[in-house]
């Protein structure tokens, strides 16, 4: 890993917040449920992993209930489906990118849960996950509001397209 930068100026209260904490190396680690919000994290954290050359985690969350084919229906039982998914539809963007190192693991638990663990496990880089793509446009979803909170990792939260189109427009 290597070091982050630091100026030699104090910052206030006379001490460096950046001293003795590490940046890169370790991979970016991003949850994708099929949405297409989280398509979108997926595409930044693709960039993000590629501009600073490590690895790609992509993980999915396998809770108590999952969407397919616009269904919710119970995890149980359809673990292999939710594989087919994640490796060959949600994550079919990656599959052309020949400079990129990447993997996809089903990962039992909740998504807030699951991202955080793999982050700290992984030590990874950055955490990248999707905001919620309905609702207040202030509030973040709970997964990400709970893995902003309390995650060990930098995080990356990305807005829905909507968010973006409505904030170029304002």
């Amino acid at each position: 890993m290597s070091e982050v930068n630091s100026s030699s100026e104090a910052t206030e209260g006379g001490t460096d917040p950046t001293e003795g904490q590490t940046f890169g190396g370790g991979p970016v680690v991003v949850g994708v449920d099929g949405s297409s919000n989280a398509q979108r994290a997926l595409a930044i954290a693709a960039s993000l992993a590629s501009a600073i050359n490590v690895d790609l985690v992509v993980c999915h969350a396998l809770g108590l209930m999952t969407l397919i084919d616009g269904e919710h229906v119970p995890s149980e039982g359809h673990r292999t489906d939710i594989e087919h998914l994640l490796r060959d539809e949600w994550c079919a963007t990656l599959h052309g990118e020949n400079q990129l190192r990447w993997r996809a693991d089903v990962v039992d638990g909740s998504p807030a849960s699951v991202l955080m663990a793999l982050g700290h496990d992984l030590q990874a880089s950055l955490v990248v996950v999707g905001s919620r793509g309905t609702g207040d446009e202030l509030l973040l979803g709970s997964t990400s509001h709970h893995v902003v909170h309390h995650c060990d990792r930098p995080v990356v939260v990305v807005p829905p397209e909507d968010r973006v189109e409505d904030s170029k427009r304002g």
